[in-house]
């Protein structure tokens, strides 16, 4: 067996050998340093180190200035560029207020010179505050922009990722991520939707704004990847917060919304259309059951659809398991639920029954009164003459009823 002592003492042993390799071994790698010339003349070899490539950021500050100009004095330009595109969204939607600041450089710059950097933007929808995001913007090796984006958690701009169509009138703003075509056809929606919610209840708001991006809500709303998927449409504040009377936009998820026939999707955009007009997204004193409930009461209000399409789901819940022993509250309303379109309609029909018991205005006092932070039992009392248990009593034979 051959161990690290025995091999010390035979080197030890012999050290004119040991000089030897040492002279062996410099020679050597003196060899893989330089080489000779013919003439035996020293050549240093070529380096292989690439030269370093540095991010013109003056120029990324000037493409920048230039945008905002762009916006700032109206003159919409012919390019294809992201920020010719995002100037002419821009000015097709009214946005003011538009700036741009450099932060900071954001990773490595590429060989080819592009790079991304840090940017925070700010811009103002007509009639809603400023809103403030730092974006990732791409620039090349010119400073030029090439492109917008967002990072998780943070909300990407319908503006700034890619051309839309604007539609806009007196009652409604829409924004469209896909053709003219198209884009008629959600103007069309939010015009028959606010009339429909002011029949119910006065709504002074100057306007429904939609907001319809080509590739689901996920992005759009600063959501992890699959958290509305199935969701056709969301209303929510402007800048993601839950302070009350913060403007209220609804996002739409054509994915899902395209598939539905004409009436369905009108109920879609009404129903979403009461969330905007009651401040649902910021007033958290009503019942989940309520807010659902309510604003599907108002969408289906004039329909003349039977209740196998408008109860469908949860009245064959009701046939297999019986009906639920109470109304629906947040847990079930989970856009992940395995259940959670027949939570919608079972929360209608209890406004259905309220509306049957008292009147349509006594159904929109109530929705007021909670709203106002009066209790439900309180509120069902003053307007119905009963409690929530007499409600979920009456809920529940009108569901068994229905599902026979």
């Amino acid at each position: 067996m051959r161990t690290v002592g025995s091999l010390l003492s035979r080197l030890q042993a012999r050290p004119a050998l040991i000089g030897a390799a040492l002279v062996l071994v410099m020679l050597l790698a003196g060899f893989v340093g330089w080489r000779l010339t013919g003439g035996g003349e020293y050549v240093a070899p070529t380096p292989t180190t690439a030269p370093v490539v540095r991010a013109d950021t003056a120029g990324a500050r000037a493409s920048l200035e230039q945008l905002v100009a762009g916006v700032r004095e109206g003159a919409e330009p012919d390019g294809e560029d992201a920020a010719s595109v995002a100037v002419r969204n821009a000015l097709a939607i009214g946005l003011e207020d538009v700036t741009a600041r450099y932060v900071a450089e954001a990773g490595n710059v590429e060989q080819d010179g592009s790079f991304m950097a840090d940017v925070e933007m700010s811009w103002r929808t007509p009639g809603d505050p400023a809103l403030t995001e730092e974006l990732r913007v791409g620039f090349d090796a010119e400073g030029a922009i090439t492109g917008f984006s967002a990072s998780q958690g943070t909300r990407m701009p319908l503006w700034l990722s890619g051309p839309v169509e604007v539609r806009r009138s007196g009652s409604s703003l829409v924004i469209v991520q896909a053709s003219a075509e198209v884009a008629d056809r959600y103007a069309e929606l939010a015009a028959t939707a606010v009339t429909q919610v002011r029949k119910v209840i006065p709504w002074d708001q100057p306007r429904l704004v939609l907001e319809v991006p080509a590739t689901g809500l996920d992005s759009a709303l600063g959501a992890q990847q699959g958290t509305y998927t199935a969701v056709a449409a969301v209303t929510a504040t402007v800048d993601g917060s839950t302070k009350a009377g913060t403007p209220l936009h609804v996002w739409v998820n054509q994915g899902v919304i395209g598939d539905l026939d004409a009436p369905g999707a009108q109920v879609v955009i009404t129903h979403e259309a009461t969330h905007a007009a009651t401040d649902a997204a910021t007033n958290t004193r009503r019942p989940m059951w309520l807010i659902e409930g309510f604003a599907d009461y108002v969408a289906l209000r004039d329909t003349t659809l039977p209740l196998s399409k408008t109860a469908g789901q949860i009245l064959a819940q009701v046939r297999e398991n019986g009906a639920p022993d109470h109304l629906p509250g947040k847990a079930e309303f989970n856009t992940r639920s395995e259940h959670f379109g027949a939570e919608y309609e079972a929360a209608w029909l209890a406004c259905e029954v309220l509306a049957a018991a008292g009147g349509e205005q006594a159904l929109v006092d109530l929705y007021e009164e909670t709203g106002r932070g009066i209790s439900l039992e309180k509120a069902l009392q003053a307007s119905f003459g009963f409690g929530e248990d007499e409600l979920t009593a009456r809920w529940r034979t009108r569901l068994s009823h229905s599902a026979s």
